[in-house]
């Protein structure tokens, strides 16, 4: 899967593997634009959708870049726990 991802050439071709890879996730959200490499957010199988925070883009390896959403989807995730407890 991750060989067809990088052959595809990323971004928008992750989005049919992102429950492969995340569990519970089921596509990251790229915004409107057609060729936008902007990853906004993250969205599950119950229509959940949780920001990622600024400035996350698909570009160069895909490895590089779903490591930077992993990360993203962390610090974000703690946000909201944290967010919630006051």
């Amino acid at each position: 899967d991750k060989y067809c991802m990088v052959r595809e050439g990323g971004g928008r071709a992750v989005q049919p593997h992102m429950q492969n890879c995340f569990d519970g996730i089921v596509s990251l959200d790229f915004g409107s634009q057609a060729r936008s490499i902007d990853i906004l957010a993250m969205c599950g199988a119950d229509g959940e959708r949780v920001g990622l925070g600024r400035n996350l883009k698909a570009r160069g390896s895909v490895e590089s870049w779903l490591s930077m959403v992993e990360h993203s989807m962390r610090t974000s995730l703690q946000a909201l726990a944290r967010k919630g407890w006051k």
